[in-house]
């Protein structure tokens, strides 16, 4: 009977690689996909993402969704960020032990991931796996068959589950010796390398920031909403999001954010989610910062604004110059 392995994937190039090479040394492979709020799809919620598993490449991929622990460390990494608010190191040691803590139920002996020794900075550095490997308590039960060859036999390899020989050797940045594998492996389509995760970009540090500065209890919601629209915090109790195009104004719709939701009735406009304390100087503020992204050229005289707030629906009317200082002033950038 073939040995089982719980192979990490993003759906990326390494993870394919990782599946491929598992599945030629006769493994049972598994493949593992953790989502959280900030990795799925953009304009994607975590409910439109089916629980269960789906195939990939011939391969059934587990959907295991760990958005609390990840906004757990994310919020207090015991680690440190990277050069934005990436706990990458803390990352790490909670895929992997949310892994290990999967094998029984999955019946597998051991892990696999796509990691590349050197590839990235803060947790692929050697030293850095080790420490990683050791805190998940994976010890030798963590295998990198990428970069398998420069880092310690692990017992996968000790006990011939795996031989070494059919595992490589690959080491840094680039991406030329993964591409060749995939040819030799008969790989023909994978994606192209991602931008990377959206935490190691600045905008997404910056209103991030500005979330734990002003929030006591963060909680999916939140973040979820720091990925879309422009954001502009109007008071430490009142923030405003307004959508930048039709696709963020769907999905800004639909997370669970703000008591009160603003649109345009009679001209095109777009859609509004607020935090918003009550008070009418603070909503007025809304209107003409709101109007400023609306098609709003002087013709008609008013804007209506469909307002959602406590169950109920009103129409409130707008008469006014969109104020682009006041757009500019309070946005979050």
């Amino acid at each position: 009977m073939a040995r089982k392995v719980l192979v990490l994937t993003s759906g990326g190039l390494d993870s394919i690689l990782t599946l491929k090479i598992m599945e030629k040394a006769g493994l049972d492979v598994i493949g593992l996909h953790f989502v959280t709020w900030f990795n799925i799809p953009k304009y994607k919620l975590l409910n439109d993402i089916a629980d269960g598993c789906y195939i990939y490449k011939g391969f059934q991929i587990n959907y295991i969704d760990i958005s609390k622990e990840y906004t757990d460390i994310l919020l207090s990494p015991s680690y440190g960020y990277g050069s934005a608010v990436n706990p990458c190191i803390d990352c790490k040691i909670l895929f992997f032990k949310k892994a290990k803590s999967l094998m029984d139920s999955f019946g597998a002996d051991f892990i696999a991931t796509g990691e590349v020794l050197g590839q990235r900075p803060m947790t692929q550095k050697l030293s850095i796996m080790k420490m990683i490997e050791n805190r998940s308590d994976l010890t030798g039960y963590l295998l990198r068959p990428l970069s398998a060859k420069l880092l310690d036999p692990t017992i996968p390899e000790k006990l011939q589950w795996v031989n070494r020989d059919d595992l490589y050797g690959i080491s840094g940045r680039g991406r030329k010796k993964q591409m060749e594998l995939a040819s030799d492996l008969g790989i023909a389509e994978y994606p192209s390398p991602a931008g990377g995760c959206i935490l190691t970009e600045k905008q997404f540090k910056v209103r991030f920031k500005d979330l734990v500065s002003h929030t006591s209890s963060i909680n999916i919601e939140d973040l979820s909403i720091l990925r879309y629209g422009r954001h502009f915090r109007l008071s430490t109790d009142c923030k405003l999001v307004i959508g930048r195009n039709q696709k963020e104004n769907e999905v800004l719709e639909r997370i669970l954010w703000g008591n009160i939701k603003i649109d345009t009735m009679n001209i095109p406009g777009p859609f509004s989610t607020m935090e918003w304390p009550g008070k009418i100087s603070l909503l007025k503020m809304a209107f003409n910062i709101i109007a400023r992204y609306s098609d709003y050229c002087g013709a008609p005289e008013h804007i209506q604004f469909r307002i959602k707030y406590n169950n109920q629906e009103k129409t409130i009317i707008y008469r006014g110059t969109p104020d682009e200082i006041l757009s500019e002033s309070k946005i979050i950038r």
